[in-house]
């Protein structure tokens, strides 16, 4: 069966490599870490947004943005809403070469005008949510829905989600507890390319959609060259000891939607069904079991000292093709100070590949810190512990973030500091302690009178 994709689409998706429109309205710039609140509206009309890259912009409240332009630098929602919408006419939301990072079980990206990505990546995490329900083009982009994530796209064939070039949306992360699910209600799901692709990673993981997906190989081809292809009636990876019995609409992994059409099995070059990152003294130890592997060529153990910004220290060789449990380990013998991010970014041998899930470690100052009595009523004293030597910052803020005291000291030997607390009203506040490094742990504060 030959599909033909529409003549507008087509010439929607040529025009947005090529120019990307602004709006009149405000442009703002920003070079430094950011919250959100403090920099913009929590409704932004005709914004330009441009991120310098390794900045990074933080949701921290529920946040609109409509018309807008957003170039650059690495956006993150923790446990937040950002809503896209349009005002007046129809108009698209660009993001251009803009990371977006959702973290938390209520992180939420609700989408409501269209949208295009051109060399951007969004990374749905936890239970975060992203919904659109107007056309979706992605250039050279990446979605990735990882742990139990889902993207739901509503609407009709007249808001498609194109694919174009290298663009990629990879439902699940290889580990066999993520259910991360993409469904699509009413829009055609379109392939511009040889690249372009959907990839389900495991068998708990599913793409949801009643209608059939196309694959055009340029934006230019001629009909004869696009095809159609069905997702209903197919047995893979379902029923019999599956976890899941077969049914329309659903296509569960490891399957790839692509130019030959549904493929069984994979772009993950491996299953992974455990990770865990422990502090032994003064080192984390990593270890991760694999179930399956196919043509996997390493795993490259990634850093973080913020969850946004990752560094390489050090690669594990991997077992390449097995279908039996394999286990590994690596030591970080020199971990940051306060808390580390962990994950894993599996390499198959073509270089194709994708991450673990994120592990939380907490060492050195912000394990030993604790503070007493909780609540408090005349005086709190906070105790650094036995923690390596160095000079820290001790804080005391309202809820609000207004810094009430703030004291220096050293941590290590039992260190203490106390504060008077008397005659702030009853109520919650935050204890911050603050390591050189700019590293800093924050924990809430009771005051109360009775």
């Amino acid at each position: 069966m030959k599909h033909n994709i529409p003549l507008f689409t087509l010439l929607v998706l040529t025009l947005m490599t090529v120019s990307i429109p602004s709006f009149a309205g405000t442009t703002y710039s920003i070079s430094s870490n950011k919250n959100w609140s403090a920099v913009l509206p929590s409704t932004c009309a005709n914004c330009t947004i441009s991120i310098s890259s390794g900045v990074t912009l933080t949701v921290d409240q529920s946040s609109t943005c409509q018309n807008c332009t957003i170039t650059g630098g690495t956006i993150v929602l923790n446990n937040q809403t950002l809503n896209i919408q349009y005002t007046g006419s129809l108009t698209t939301t660009y993001f251009n070469s803009t990371n977006l990072i959702a973290n938390g079980n209520n992180a939420q990206l609700i989408v409501n005008a269209p949208l295009s990505l051109s060399n951007s990546t969004f990374t749905f995490n936890n239970n975060s949510y992203f919904n659109t329900s107007y056309e979706v083009d992605l250039s050279s982009s990446k979605v990735y829905l990882y742990d139990n994530a889902t993207m739901m796209s509503t609407g009709s064939s007249s808001t498609p989600i194109n694919l174009l070039g290298s663009s990629e949306i990879v439902i699940g992360n290889g580990s066999q507890t993520s259910t991360a699910a993409f469904t699509v209600s009413g829009p055609t799901l379109n392939l511009v390319g040889q690249n372009a692709s959907v990839s389900v990673a495991n068998s708990n993981n599913s793409y949801n959609n009643w209608a059939n997906f196309s694959y055009s190989p340029s934006p230019a081809a001629n009909a004869n060259a696009n095809k159609s292809y069905s997702t209903q009636n197919n047995n893979m990876n379902c029923g019999g000891s599956y976890p899941h019995s077969c049914g329309n609409p659903s296509v569960y992994g490891p399957v790839s939607l692509n130019s030959a059409g549904v493929v069984r099995g994979g772009t993950l070059p491996v299953v992974l069904v455990g990770f865990t990152a422990v502090s032994n003294d003064k080192n984390i130890t990593l270890d991760w079991n694999t179930q399956i592997e196919a043509n996997s060529s390493r795993f490259d153990i990634e850093r973080s000292a913020d969850g946004t910004s990752w560094t390489t220290i050090g690669s594990v060789m991997a077992k390449g093709n097995s279908s039996l449990p394999v286990s590994y380990s690596f030591t970080d013998q020199n971990p940051l100070s306060g808390v580390g991010y962990y994950h894993l970014r599996m390499v198959d041998l073509d270089n194709s590949y994708v991450y673990s899930e994120v592990k939380v470690v907490r060492t050195s100052m912000v394990s030993a810190v604790s503070f007493f009595p909780n609540p408090a009523r005349e005086y709190v004293n906070v105790s650094l512990g036995s923690a390596a030597s160095v000079q820290t910052t001790v804080r005391l803020s309202s809820i609000s973030g207004q810094v009430l005291q703030e004291k220096r000291a050293e941590s290590g030997n039992g260190a203490v500091v106390t504060f008077a607390v008397g005659n702030y009203a009853p109520g919650l506040y935050i204890l911050s302690v603050i390591g050189t490094d700019g590293k800093q742990e924050s924990r809430q504060l009771v005051i109360a009178r009775s």
